[in-house]
This record gives structure tokens, sequence and C-alpha cells, in this order.
């Protein structure tokens, strides 16, 4: 799997295919973001026009002739300077199904923490929801540790958990 795609930061010319990859996996993550404040488009463009955010790409080496926009199977977006000037926020994080357990998400955090670790930062944050068990795994397995819960932050019974790590 190593060798069918690359990774590199998203540029503005590349906002039209994050917006569709996004669209893609809208559903993956509750509440859909397309239903959060001003939708996938203002996200998208929240993030392409700030200094202080990014997304990285995981795009196919080949372009798939499917319904995957600009080659891209996955994606990780952060924040920068989020609780201070030496920490970074994972605001997205999401590999399309069919390339699912194949390291994609692994190696997107990889990168960013690397990009991150030599941009001078030395914490990450994120959160994730704990009807999303899976989610919670992987970042477990990454070296993330939980350091909040908020109780039925996101409705009855499904909370809020916020991990940190080190890099």
């Amino acid at each position: 799997m190593k060798h069918i795609y690359s990774i590199r930061e998203a540029k503005k010319s590349d906002n039209l295919h994050v917006q569709r990859f996004i669209e893609l996996v809208d559903h993956d993550f509750y509440p859909p973001l397309s239903q959060r404040g001003g939708g996938i488009p203002e996200r998208v463009r929240r993030c392409l026009d700030t200094p202080e955010a990014n997304y990285l790409i995981a795009r196919l080496n080949e372009k798939d002739l499917s319904d995957l926009p600009g080659g891209i199977i996955g994606m990780i977006g952060c924040t920068k300077n989020w609780k201070d000037e030496s920490s970074a926020y994972v605001n997205f994080l999401a590999v399309h199904q069919e390339y699912r357990i194949n390291g994609v998400g692994k190696a997107l955090n990889r990168e960013l923490e690397l990009l991150l670790g030599k941009q001078g930062f030395n914490r990450i944050y994120l959160c994730t929801w704990s009807s999303n068990p899976a989610a919670m795994n992987f970042y477990e397995k990454l070296g993330y540790s939980a350091y909040s819960v908020v109780l039925n932050h996101r409705g009855k019974g499904v909370d809020t958990i916020y991990y940190k790590k080190k890099i």
C-alpha cells in the first residue's frame, strides 16, 4: 500500500477536491460535518485560508477513475497554536472506506507529527466520541492518552473523549 499513494500538504487549488472528499465521508462523523457551523465549504475555506491550519492529503499516485475526488483516499487536518504556541489540534481525520485497514490513517498521523515536530510543536490534541470505539482504539494504539471526558456531550450515552500526545 505504501507505493500507491503519497502524502502532501493541501493547497488552495485543492479546495474542490478536499470538499468532495469530506462529502464522501461526511456521515462517518456525528453529527455530520455538513450539519455543523457553516457546513463543509466554510470548514474547508477556513482551513485552507488560515496560516494556522491545513490538511495533509493522501493521494493515489495514479488517479483512480472511480469517484475519488482528485485521487484523495485520506486526509488529516489540524489547527496550530491551539492551546498555546507549542500545541496543535487534529480537527479532521478520515480515510475512504475502500482504503481503510491499509495504514493510510496511521501514515497521515505520522506525517502530521513529523511536520509539526519540525515546526516546533510538541503536543497534539484531538477528540472523538464514545460511540466510535474504532477511533478510540486507533488513537490509543498511536500513543494518544485520554485526559478528559465530557459525559453525554453528543447526546444521551455519547461522551466526548479528549486525547493528547507529546511529540
